[in-house]
Formats: structure tokens, C-alpha cells, sequence
């Protein structure tokens, strides 16, 4: 049960760190990369995280339901991110971070699924 928990660790704590970077008025982020591409890592990466919690480290195949549960907690979270920065001073609400996002957690979550499709 505790090992089961300790996969999910990784998920959380970037959450946390998404949160903390996204409550900050002007965050220094990666300067040399275009908005969208940097949203699209980040909730890739994200994606990742989430599918190591839902396959238990990877010790477990990820099904179509898996990875479903991770894309939409992805997108709920992205959603939930930008009317958290909509209180943020000198932070707006853009639709375009989410769809960039979005693809950005379905890209991970297809290549991952793709790959280890059969595999347990």
C-alpha cells in the first residue's frame, strides 16, 4: 500500500512546483523556448509523472483507461491552473496554454501507450 503511494510522490511534487512557478508574478522561465513549447514540455513531462503513479513505476502496462485517467487530470490541472494565474498579478488566462498543455500530455501519453501497448 505505502509502495503504491510512493509512486505517486513524483506527480505531486511537480504539481507542487507547477503551482509555485504559476503563483509567480514574473517567473523566469525558459527564455530561449516559445510559450507553447514550454507548456507543451511541461504538461508533457507531467504526463509522465502521472502515468508512473497510474502503472505503479511502470511495473504494470498502461491501458486506454490509465491513460485516460492521466490526460484528463492533466487537462483539469492545466484548466485549474490558468483561473489559478487569473489572481496573479501580472499573470492572464490564456486558452492557448492549455491547448499547448493538453497536446503536450497527450503527445507523452500516446508515445507511452504506443510503445509499451502488450507489455505488462
Amino acid at each position: 500500500m505505502i509502495n503504491h503511494f510512493l509512486h505517486w510522490v513524483p506527480a505531486f511534487a511537480y504539481a507542487a512546483l507547477m503551482f509555485f512557478v504559476s503563483h509567480q508574478s514574473d517567473p523566469s522561465g525558459i527564455n530561449w523556448l516559445p510559450d507553447y513549447a514550454a507548456h507543451f514540455l511541461e504538461y508533457g513531462f507531467f504526463a509522465l509523472t502521472l502515468v508512473w503513479g497510474v502503472t505503479s513505476g511502470f511495473g504494470k502496462r498502461l491501458t486506454l483507461r490509465g491513460a485516460v485517467f492521466a490526460w484528463t487530470v492533466a487537462a483539469l490541472y492545466a484548466l485549474s491552473d490558468e483561473f489559478h494565474q487569473s489572481f496573479v498579478p501580472n499573470r492572464d488566462v490564456s486558452f492557448s496554454d492549455v491547448a499547448a498543455d493538453v497536446a503536450g500530455a497527450v503527445a507523452c501519453l500516446g508515445v507511452i501507450y504506443l510503445t509499451r501497448k502488450g507489455r505488462s
